[in-house]
């Protein structure tokens, strides 16, 4: 028995565990259930032979997840670090890709798998998604067992995917396909046989565990479009106690070249001290930032380059950076290297 694989499963609620709370009535809007709701129908668990602990959090839906949320998560990681072989945490879709992408950041040096994964259909419908995800999700996170290479970073395991978990994105709210990596090939992919692609991988660390416990709050993204206001631009970089600024612009990265617009920006950088990042709006491709006068006008006046991080990357990684209290500039260098693979090194940052 000793040499059976243990697997956390860390449950937060979500998607996959919840249930109507009126019973005479189905149609009720779904909450999340308690962990031990979702275990009655998770029997497919008894059938792999690796055994799985539950840890529940505070079930909740992932529109209220948060950021002292994502901290908690990764304590439990860190205090039952060495009593598994990995982990598992079961989360609602819709913040799926900022938790993953949080504790990419938050976990330094770990060495076994951190498998996030969920479902667009409760596990107690018919024709649910949640079983194979679940299960596919426990197998990456014992590997040894299914005879799979670790895979020591974190990751979202949805239809038959595996995916760098800070390079995913959710592409559709209803599609068993409910998430992809635009920017970055797959980690693995599960059908019949279980194909890794080893090249792509992150290596594992030698050092102990750490754990950061400490994000910024005051950061802000939002959309460039056409007609936007310089007033608007100005109101937004008027928030009190704001640090940073994701910056989500056209294609390449490009945003109006209007002076009044450009005035705000730049106040923004040298007065107000603002980390303001740049990243494209598109789900696929990166910021070049000197392809186009108008990108290369946010460029001039110290917009910094996203290169090809996806807006939740980006906004979480200045979240993380600015918690860890470095300066400006420093701030600044950090967010255009890669930390977690959040962004290809070769990526065009100017």
């Amino acid at each position: 028995m000793s040499n059976i694989e243990k697997v956390c499963i860390i449950y937060t609620g979500g998607t996959i565990g919840m249930l109507p709370p009126k019973k005479n009535n189905p149609l009720s809007p779904l909450v999340p259930a308690t962990s031990e709701n979702l275990k009655k129908f998770a029997h497919f668990l008894e059938k792999l032979p690796v055994e799985t602990v539950f840890y529940e959090m505070d079930p909740i839906d992932s529109s209220d997840m948060n950021p002292d949320y994502w901290i908690d998560m990764a304590r439990v990681i860190r205090n039952n670090y060495n009593q598994y072989s990995g982990f598992v945490i079961l989360h609602g879709t819709d913040t799926m890709t900022y938790t993953a992408t949080a504790l990419s950041f938050l976990l330094e040096n770990i060495d076994k798998p951190v498998v996030i994964t969920g479902s667009q259909i409760p596990i107690t419908k018919a024709g649910n998604d949640a079983a194979q995800n679940f299960a596919s999700a426990v197998m990456f996170a014992a590997p040894d067992t299914f005879n799979i290479p670790v895979i020591p970073e974190v990751s979202i395991f949805f239809n038959n995917k595996l995916l760098r978990g800070n390079r995913a994105k959710k592409i559709s709210s209803f599609g068993y396909a409910g998430f992809d990596s635009y920017n970055y090939p797959i980690l693995a992919d599960m059908g019949e046989d279980i194909f890794v692609n080893k090249t792509v991988i992150r290596k594992p660390s030698e050092k102990k565990i750490f754990i950061y416990q400490n994000l910024e709050k005051n950061v802000f993204s939002f959309d460039i479009f056409p007609g936007i206001a310089h007033q608007t631009i100005r109101h937004i970089f008027n928030i009190p106690n704001l640090k940073g600024v994701v910056l989500k612009t056209y294609g390449a990265g490009n945003a109006p070249t209007d002076h009044k617009f450009l005035k705000e920006i730049e106040t923004a950088v040298n007065k107000k001290n603002l980390v303001i990042v740049n990243v494209t709006q598109c789900i696929k491709g990166t910021v070049k930032p000197k392809r186009y006068d108008a990108g290369a006008k946010l460029l001039s006046r110290g917009v910094i380059s996203g290169a090809d991080m996806t807006q939740e990357a980006a906004l979480v990684k200045m979240m993380f950076l600015l918690g860890c209290g470095y300066d400006i500039d420093t701030t600044k260098k950090l967010m255009q290297k890669d930390l977690r693979g959040e962004i290809s090194a070769d990526a065009p940052k100017k």
